[in-house]
């Protein structure tokens, strides 16, 4: 049986291949005429102008918008030696919260609100965050455990504070 099929097979295939190698040079050989390029008309040439004696305005600057990194709070959300935790939720609708904390010197980094011992979101207890699971406590201001049985501190993210807003730097 195997030996027959391989014979219809090369019968087929040598049936097929004068009609596939024909249609490949008619294919090469039917061409789109292409379009020949129209011409421009020159352009004038711009005169300069002369500036004129009068008092010219100088130009307002303009007000920036930083576009870095996404929105988690407004300014007015945030006291100074405050520390909450945000959330933000992703494009697949899952939240995660980040503690943000402000200082005297402004916003701090903002931190992954997840224990890095066992993941469980951590809360804000007193002037710290706190695992409720196993106890670790964390340094809100630099992430740093302060006790275990965490032993490696928050994932931290660069905050930019403009217009009003607190962004976080997520990459």
């Amino acid at each position: 049986m195997g030996q027959i099929s391989r014979r219809v097979f090369i019968v087929v295939l040598a049936a097929l291949l004068p009609g596939m190698a024909s249609d490949a040079v008619a294919a090469t050989k039917t061409t789109k005429p292409t379009p020949t390029p129209k011409k421009k008309k020159p352009s004038p040439t711009p005169t300069a102008k002369r500036p004129t004696p009068s008092k010219s305005p100088t130009p307002s600057p303009s007000p920036s918008k930083i576009t870095e990194g996404i929105v988690i709070a407004k300014s007015s959300e945030l006291a100074i030696r405050q520390i909450k935790v945000f959330f933000i939720k992703d494009s697949f609708g899952i939240s995660t919260g980040y503690s943000l904390t402000r200082t005297s010197r402004g916003v701090v980094m903002a931190f992954d609100s997840k224990c890095t011992h066992a993941g469980v979101p951590t809360s804000v207890s007193g002037s710290q965050l706190k695992c409720p699971a196993h106890g670790s406590i964390f340094n809100p201001e630099n992430g740093a455990v302060v006790r275990g049985p965490a032993v490696e501190p928050l994932k931290s993210y660069r905050t930019i504070e403009a217009d009003g807003e607190i962004r976080i730097a997520i990459s």
